[in-house]
């Protein structure tokens, strides 16, 4: 593993760690008896959610493509910024879902349907993602 896969593997592992943070953190909140029909703001998250899904694995295509079909080299520092640029852009969008579920879960007074759904699929998401080294082939 390169120093610059290290790195982006120790991002990862962060991003990870926080969405463990957000699922504790709604866990641990009190909230006082609420009858706001958050429904329609729901949604709206839902379908943040959901685009921010499937623009992830576009943008991995997009930004990190040419690292995975060998034509881009880590041994290029102009390309390792690119590799670590893609890798956090991918992260951050996957993460972010979580963060929309953190969300949704306090406007829903922490109802653990509003929340764990968004923070499961994060992970999933995450675990997709997971920069290994053996999905990157050297350059020829």
């Amino acid at each position: 593993m390169k120093p610059v896969q290290l790195i982006v593997f120790i991002i990862w592992g962060a991003l990870c760690t926080s969405l463990l943070v957000y699922a504790g953190m709604i866990n641990l909140m009190t909230f006082a008896p609420g009858k706001a029909d958050t429904s329609s703001f729901s949604n709206i998250i839902a379908l943040a959610a959901g685009s921010a899904a499937a623009l992830s694995f576009v943008l991995r295509k997009l930004l990190l493509g040419g690292f995975a079909a060998g034509t881009l080299s880590l041994d290029d520092p102009a390309h390792r910024g690119r590799f670590i640029a893609g890798h956090v852009v991918v992260f951050a969008l996957s993460e972010g879902i979580g963060a929309l579920g953190f969300v949704n879960g306090v406007s829903s007074s922490g109802r653990i349907e509003a929340w764990l759904p968004y923070i499961a699929l994060a992970f999933v998401l995450m675990i997709l993602h997971i920069p290994l080294p053996s999905r990157f082939k050297p350059a020829s």
